[in-house]
C-alpha cells in the first residue's frame, strides 16, 4: 500500500493518480496507432481522447457522489476539497466517455462503431493500471480469505493486517488478458462494433466475478449483490 507518489511540503502527488495517467497514455497511444492502420487520423483520436478523459473522469466522480453519498460527505468533512482525488465508479466513467464518444463521432461525422472497436483493447489497458492503482491506494479491496496469495495492507487500512483477497490485482490480470484477446483478435473481426461488443460481455463477465470477493460494500442485495 503506497497511497503516495511523491510529497514535496503540501504538494502530493498520488500513486491512483499517476497509474490513471499512465492508462490513459498509453490506452491512446495505442488507439492512434489502430487508427492509423484504419485511415482515421490521429489527431482526431487525440481530440477525442480529451472529451474520453474528461467526461469518463467526471462521470466517475458523478456516479460515486450518488451512489456513495455518505463515504464522499466523511471523505469531503476529512480533507475538504482533496478528496476529490479519490473515489470514482468505473461504470460512471464508462458511461460518460461512451456519451462523449457518440456525442464527438456524430458532431465530426465519424464512425463510431469502428472508433469503439480501436478504443476497446485501449479501455482493458488503461483499467488494468487504473485497479493497480487501486492496490497501491488500498481501495476495492477483497474479503478475509486465508488462501497462499492473500494480501495484508498496513495500518490505518480497515483491514489492516488481516489477510484478504487482492481483488484489485484480479481485475488487472483479467484485464490484461481481455487486452491482449482483444489486439489479437482486432485484425479478424466481421464487423464494426464487434471488438467493442466483446470487451463489453468480457468484462462484464470478469467484474461480476470479482465482485463476489470484494469486501468493501456495506450493503448487498438479495444477501450476495454488491452495487457493482
Amino acid at each position: 500500500m503506497h497511497p503516495v507518489f511523491l510529497k514535496l511540503g503540501d504538494f502530493t502527488i498520488a500513486m491512483y493518480g499517476v497509474m490513471v495517467a499512465i492508462g490513459f497514455a498509453l490506452g491512446l497511444w495505442l488507439a492512434g496507432r489502430r487508427a492509423a492502420r484504419e485511415r482515421i487520423s490521429p489527431e482526431q483520436i487525440n481530440n477525442l481522447g480529451v472529451w474520453l478523459i474528461v467526461a469518463g473522469m467526471l462521470g466517475g466522480k458523478l456516479f460515486y457522489i450518488v451512489f456513495f453519498w455518505s463515504d464522499f460527505i466523511g471523505g469531503w468533512r476529512e480533507e475538504g476539497i482533496r478528496s476529490l482525488r479519490e473515489g470514482f465508479v468505473f461504470y460512471g466513467g464508462f458511461i460518460g466517455a461512451a456519451l462523449a464518444g457518440w456525442f464527438y463521432t456524430r458532431t465530426n461525422k465519424l464512425p463510431f462503431l469502428k472508433l469503439a472497436d480501436i478504443f476497446a483493447p485501449s479501455v482493458a489497458l488503461g483499467h488494468a493500471f487504473g485497479r493497480l492503482g487501486c492496490f497501491f491506494n488500498g481501495c476495492c479491496y477483497g474479503k478475509a480469505c486465508d488462501l497462499p496469495w492473500a494480501v495484508k495492507f498496513p495500518p490505518p487500512h480497515v483491514m489492516h493486517n488481516i489477510p484478504v483477497h487482492p481483488t484489485q490485482l484480479y481485475e488487472v490480470a483479467g484485464n490484461l488478458a481481455i487486452f491482449t484477446g482483444l489486439m489479437l483478435y482486432h485484425r479478424h473481426r466481421r464487423f464494426p462494433g464487434q471488438v467493442w461488443w466483446f470487451y463489453m460481455l468480457e468484462y462484464g463477465a470478469l467484474r461480476f466475478a470479482v465482485e463476489f470477493f470484494r469486501g468493501d460494500y456495506e450493503h448487498h442485495y438479495l444477501g450476495i449483490f454488491t452495487l457493482g
